[in-house]
């Protein structure tokens, strides 16, 4: 019987169908909420004071990490990489999501791995003024967001003045239009263990594509080309599982970034299989290849 625990910001479906999966497994599952814990150093070892077994715990499932402070993000992430250094197994680890919530850098390492990308450009606030030439339309968004939040679209240098960001960096990508008239769209595709568990396509009459924002998605079957990128990409990020997100532009395939703490029940009411049933399979064998 393995001892899991499952750790967010928010316990939400998503942590319902892992815990039931886990269940069936006959594992003990532990709630984790990050803002619970108080820990300590002492005698080279941590110590947990709300729960003294966490660091005897065999895998740890990392569920959601809100957006906050440098120092909130920063403490959440090395709790994580101190939970590796007790050979627990953590799904993603901190390293994969470091590489991943990092739209800087994850768009820099998938490039510089040959991976193609909308062309993007990043500056600091005070160059205010540049704007890339030759491109009609770019994506001004923040460099740690999710859900389609805080992005705007951008056609001339004057509404780029005006532009508040977070963060004092901007972090932009030509927009790459969809071949559909009036009609936005991408493709997401769920992989666990680098091989592809669904895949769905996104539309909207908005430029933003995320369901949360009210695109509605179709279950789609992706050719091999596309299906051998997606392994490849989470190969190079060392994913345990993730949502990669692709836009096609004409017969070319480009990563618009890698969430590695992904939603699927948006996917899983247009799916047949039990996704989290397949995701905790996976889980496990990862468990079971720590002992």
């Amino acid at each position: 019987m393995y001892k899991i625990g499952i750790i967010s910001d928010v316990h939400d479906w998503h942590t319902d169908q892992i815990e039931s999966s886990l269940k069936k497994r006959k594992c003990k599952i532990t709630r984790i909420f990050f803002e619970d814990l108080i820990f300590s150093f002492k005698k080279n070892q941590i110590n947990f004071f709300n729960n003294k077994n966490l660091n005897k715990l065999d895998g740890i499932w990392v569920r959601f990490i809100n957006s906050g402070s440098t120092e909130e993000i920063t403490t959440k992430l090395t709790i994580l990489h101190l939970f590796t250094e007790y050979k627990i197994y953590v799904h993603n680890s901190a390293d994969v999501i470091e590489k991943t919530v990092d739209k800087v850098r994850c768009t820099g390492l998938l490039r510089v791995n040959g991976f193609l990308t909308p062309d993007t450009y990043v500056w600091f606030e005070k160059k205010k003024t540049f704007f890339p030439k030759g491109v009609k339309k770019i994506l001004v968004k923040p460099i740690f967001g999710s859900q389609g939040k805080n992005i705007f679209m951008i056609n001339k240098p004057d509404d780029l003045k005006r532009t508040e960001i977070t963060g004092g960096v901007f972090y932009v990508q030509e927009f790459i239009n969809s071949e559909k008239k009036n009609i936005y769209s991408d493709i997401r595709i769920l992989v666990s263990n680098h091989k592809i568990v669904s895949a769905m396509e996104r539309e909207s009459r908005h430029f933003i594509t995320n369901v949360y924002q009210g695109a509605k998605c179709k279950k789609i079957s992706i050719n091999k080309k596309l299906r051998s990128l997606a392994s490849k990409i989470s190969k190079q990020f060392n994913l345990g599982y993730a949502g990669i997100d692709i836009k096609i532009d004409k017969d070319k395939f480009s990563v618009l970034e890698i969430n590695s703490v992904p939603s699927w029940k948006a996917l899983q009411k247009i799916e047949k299989i039990n996704i989290s049933e397949v995701l905790v399979n996976d889980f496990l064998k990862k468990v079971k290849c720590r002992k």
